[in-house]
């Protein structure tokens, strides 16, 4: 009797939630996937796997070796160098996404306190974003808004040059949290940096990963390892094909019209920002 009311009670379940309801079910649950942008395992610099190199500068180098590329901007003050992400995927802050990235200052100096030898920015799809300062000493977030733009915000002392530290960036909805070694020990608001008034301006750009020196007051040497995004994204799913009864249409002629010619109109293109135009703060006035 048990066996028999264990078959019927599985028959009117398949019934009442056939399969297909089921894999609809299913697709719901959120996917995450990693995209690896560099790995310095696998030889050569960054610009020779998933980012760009871009050098406003007459003396800043970056050398491989032992599996880290080192970027070194301390000869001349005044050099910017650094990376962005080639095609990074959408970035979502509302479902989410990480940077990890592995790193170490060797060497960092400033100018003033707003700025940083060493910068990590990441905006996402909708320009929301966060810039922190890599100094020998601290990590701070770069300020947005109107009032008090690339300023010095909150920060967490923190000893950047001991090794290379796995980092993760944790971004969601409007906050960031940066872990170092698996320890949470920043976190903050994410920051809107449109504001921005100057010849170039980088922050209008959805989707950007940067690393490396982006300011004329501050200079750095600092090794990268590693770096890698984790997206979550909803698969979509495909609706089972399901058979329908058609009827076969008496066939008819049909009178074929004469083509007529159909004028060509050509679009004005649109002028996008680009990312090969990051160097901004040796451009701008009236920032700290």
């Amino acid at each position: 009797m048990l066996k028999r009311a264990l078959h019927l009670t599985l028959i009117l379940g398949a019934v009442l939630f056939p399969a297909s309801n089921l894999s609809a079910f299913q697709s719901n649950e959120l996917v995450q996937q990693t995209t690896v942008l560099y790995d310095g395992d696998l030889g050569g610099t960054p610009d020779a796997q998933g980012f760009d190199f871009i050098a406003l500068a007459s003396s800043a180098t970056q050398n491989f070796a032992n599996g880290v590329t080192t970027l070194d901007t301390t000869a001349v003050q005044g050099d910017q160098a650094g990376y962005f992400a080639k095609d990074p995927p959408d970035l979502d802050r509302q479902t989410g996404y990480t940077v990890q990235f592995t790193i170490q200052t060797l060497e960092e100096s400033h100018t003033t306190q707003h700025r940083a030898g060493f910068s990590l920015n990441v905006l996402s799809s909708d320009q929301q974003g966060i810039e922190l300062g890599f100094w020998s000493n601290e990590i701070w977030a770069q300020e947005g808004g109107t009032d008090n733009l690339f300023t010095h915000a909150e920060g967490v002392v923190f000893d950047t040059t001991a090794a290379l530290i796995d980092y993760e960036l944790h971004i969601s909805a409007d906050e960031y949290t940066l872990f170092a070694a698996g320890s949470e020990i920043l976190t903050g608001a994410l920051r809107d940096y449109t504001a921005l008034e100057g010849l170039i301006d980088p922050y209008e750009i959805p989707n950007l990963i940067f690393l490396g020196d982006n300011t004329s007051r501050g200079q750095a040497k600092a090794n990268i390892a590693y770096v890698a995004l984790q997206t979550t994204t909803t698969p979509t799913s495909t609706p089972s094909p399901t058979a329908t009864l058609e009827s076969t249409p008496t066939q008819m002629s049909t009178p074929t019209p004469s083509p007529t010619a159909t004028p060509t109109i050509t679009p004005t293109p649109t002028v996008q920002p680009t990312r090969s135009g990051f160097w901004w703060l040796p451009y701008t006035s009236g920032y700290p």
